[in-house]
């Protein structure tokens, strides 16, 4: 019971982006978020079938699935910082930002999931 909810505690930010973001951001916030989470779980189970649960240098006890939600968590908040204080970004800047915070995310959670 407490492997699931620790498999799906990240879950637990789409209803908090969802009501954090300004209205004209909510679907963009929330595609940022879904994707966000597929990925890190895309990441996870690729380092799972190649062998690597800690890491492939192990070189830190802690595995990759809660470094993925540290970095991705992290990440998730200083979204909701830059998308409070950017209440008038027009849709195209909002979703420039949300590819580059992605793109961030995800090869900051490879680098730390490598050691």
């Amino acid at each position: 019971m407490l492997n699931n909810i620790y498999l799906w505690a990240d879950i637990l930010w789409l209803p908090i982006v969802f009501f954090l973001v300004h209205k004209q951001h909510r679907w963009w916030a929330m595609g940022f978020v879904i994707g966000s989470m597929i990925m890190m779980r895309l990441q996870v189970e690729i380092m799972g079938y190649g062998g690597y649960e800690n890491g492939i240098m192990g070189v830190w006890g802690i595995g990759v699935h809660a470094r993925g939600l540290i970095v991705y968590s992290t990440f998730y908040i200083i979204f909701l910082l830059l998308a409070h204080f950017s209440p008038n970004t027009k849709g195209v800047v909002f979703m420039a930002a949300c590819l580059g915070l992605f793109f961030m995310a995800f090869f900051s959670s490879m680098i730390l999931m490598i050691f």
